[in-house]
């Protein structure tokens, strides 16, 4: 299991913090996109629920107040 997961502020009231759940096979499997970047094989990999046809996030969030990211981008640069 693996979210990226938008918490509202307590400052702004808005969900503008990030927060990250993840398990010990959903930590695996983020590293494991990590090094292909790490590596040079790509300059950017794509997370993706279940619901928008990927395999690495999960669609529920672990805490009921947040909202589930759907898709992360992370670029090489």
């Amino acid at each position: 299991m693996l979210t990226f997961e938008f918490k509202k502020s307590l400052k702004s009231g808005i969900g503008d913090e990030l927060e990250i759940h993840a398990d010990i096979e959903g930590l695996r499997s983020l590293i494991s996109q990590l090094r292909l970047l790490e590596e040079h094989k790509t300059d950017h990999i794509h997370l993706m629920s279940e619901s928008w046809g990927g395999s690495h996030l999960a669609d529920q969030p672990q805490d009921e107040a947040n909202r589930v990211v759907h898709h992360v981008k992370i670029a090489l640069r």
